[in-house]
């Protein structure tokens, strides 16, 4: 496939995820709603046939289905990742279907961006040169939301590359802009800890009772 061909599986995602944006948006009367929604039972019945229960698709060639930026999940915007300069960068537009506030896009939707372009910083840039910490850590990625980021107007994330903050510590520092405006700012604080084990390992009486 050359580049800037769509596969097969990305179109389908896209028509997907035009569904999803018109089943949000949607004020169709009752009947209407009634057809609908045989219409998409019946697509459903002909999808669960090909179900696959892992959602590793780019380990058989399919597109990416990440949450944030891939093309071959409905859900996502999907972002796009490029990299400009010493900045991680992840941009698109969000529509209705991540809609917050009123014309707004949603806060999760937003650190949900924050945390896929911080994590790529990490992966194209490396750790400092000083850091040497090695064993089990944990990140916290505080937000400030400074001002509504729109709905269907283009927007960028960027992160800077980790700078070590001694300790142990290290920091990315990150931005949402939005037609050259700041709305929100992101600090990724990555501490060594002892991180909770995989799922299993704990008292699962304990897990249900929380």
């Amino acid at each position: 496939m050359s580049r800037g061909e769509v596969s097969d599986g990305e179109r389908f995602a896209e028509q997907v995820r035009s569904l999803v944006l018109h089943t949000v948006a949607h004020d169709a009367d009752a009947d209407a709603t009634v057809a609908l929604a045989e219409l998409a039972e019946s697509l459903a019945d002909a999808m669960e046939e090909n179900i696959s229960r892992t959602l590793s698709a780019e380990a058989v060639g399919g597109p990416s289905v990440h949450p944030v930026s891939g093309v071959g999940n409905p859900i996502a915007a999907p972002l796009v990742d490029t990299v400009d300069g010493n900045q991680a960068v992840a941009a698109g537009t969000y529509t209705v279907t991540h809609e917050g506030p009123p014309g707004c896009v949603h806060g999760g939707a937003i650190a949900a961006g924050f945390e896929h372009v911080v994590e790529r910083s990490e992966t194209l840039f490396g750790v400092p040169p000083t850091f040497t910490h090695v064993g089990p850590g944990s990140r916290e990625v505080r937000i400030q939301y400074r001002r509504p980021t729109l709905l269907d107007l283009p927007l960028r994330f960027e992160a800077d590359p980790p700078i070590d903050t001694g300790s142990g510590s290290m920091t990315i520092k990150a931005r949402l802009l939005q037609v050259g405006e700041v709305t929100c700012e992101a600090t990724a604080v990555w501490t060594p800890d002892t991180p909770f084990g995989p799922i299993g390992d704990g008292d699962a009486t304990d897990i249900e009772a929380q």
